[in-house]
């Protein structure tokens, strides 16, 4: 369990009490992401789920929460055509809905997403899926419950956190069959592990494990089990989506804006959204819940 502020305590490994207003719509979506990622039933949380079955991939959002599962494991999950229409229809989904405040991006099986190889080089297949991820004004936390290669690691390279069971293998093998990267690959590596270790996976084909993987930046979390990216994953989703929707957009926006401007520019970008943050009713319940000693009840406006 990971130690938190004053709105989130441990108890131990059975799951987290909150505080606050909110705390029992937050208890509920840590077991309803529970029960997405494992076997917990989704009636333990007492809260509505919409579940879209969009063929290759599954879309389950909650009031404030959403799901994004790839649901063809009998192939590695490989993303093809049908499958990058599949997630570029979720995106379009979860950019509609005001509402939600994260996206979990998983997949069913052993793998998240493994390179097709020969069989599948891209060619013709719209839409650019990892392109839609990464343009989603949402946080996006990636859970790799498996190997993510290819077009498959490229997915994940564009979500803004990543957890991994300790199995999981990461690389980009296409060279050998003079496959290039062609969803953001070549440019979002660098900026995650540094361009010395993009060269190195891209030029060599270089597989690397979970724990190379945390130790270049890859990957954010690594688990201590291959049964626990439930339990990490669920904290996670609560922590995030206990803070205030706007602000998490701004941070992912400076942060995301930020990396392609000069320092100094960066720093306006992040003035400019704090002066808009400011304006904002979120804030104002921050302030007011802090001198009411009690938890925020954000309301994303």
């Amino acid at each position: 369990m990971v130690e938190r502020a004053q709105d989130l305590v441990k108890i131990g490994v059975s799951g987290l009490v909150f505080r606050g207003c909110l705390r029992d719509t937050f208890y509920a979506v840590f077991l309803v992401i529970k029960s997405q990622l494992s076997s917990v039933s989704k009636r333990e949380a007492d809260i509505a789920v919409e579940s879209i079955n969009l063929g290759p991939a599954i879309l389950e959002k909650t009031s404030a929460v959403a799901t994004l599962t790839l649901d063809r494991p009998n192939t590695g999950n490989q993303i093809d055509g049908e499958m990058a229409d599949a997630l570029g229809e979720a995106c379009r989904l979860v950019a509609e809905d005001d509402q939600l405040r994260l996206l979990v991006l998983t997949a069913n099986g052993d793998s998240f997403s493994i390179d097709g190889g020969s069989k599948n080089k891209w060619e013709g297949v719209p839409g650019n899926p990892a392109a839609h991820i990464a343009a989603l004004a949402v946080p996006v936390l990636v859970a790799l419950n498996g190997d993510a290669t290819g077009p498959g690691l490229e997915l994940a390279l564009a979500g803004d956190l990543r957890i991994c069971v300790p199995t999981a293998q990461f690389g980009f093998p296409g060279l050998s069959q003079g496959v290039l990267p062609q969803d953001g690959g070549t440019q979002r590596l660098p900026r995650l592990v540094g361009p010395a270790w993009a060269r190195d996976m891209l030029l060599t084909g270089r597989i690397v494990n979970a724990k190379k993987a945390l130790s270049i930046g890859l990957v954010n979390r690594v688990t201590e089990g291959p049964g626990q990216l439930a339990d990490s994953v669920a904290e996670l989703v609560a922590q995030i989506a206990g803070g205030s929707p706007l602000g998490a957009r701004y941070a992912k926006e400076a942060v995301g804006k930020g990396m392609d401007l000069s320092l100094d520019q960066g720093l306006g970008l992040e003035a400019d959204l704090n002066v808009i943050l400011q304006s904002t009713a979120d804030r104002a319940e921050g302030i007011k819940s802090f001198l009411e000693n009690r938890g925020s009840e954000f309301k994303g406006s």
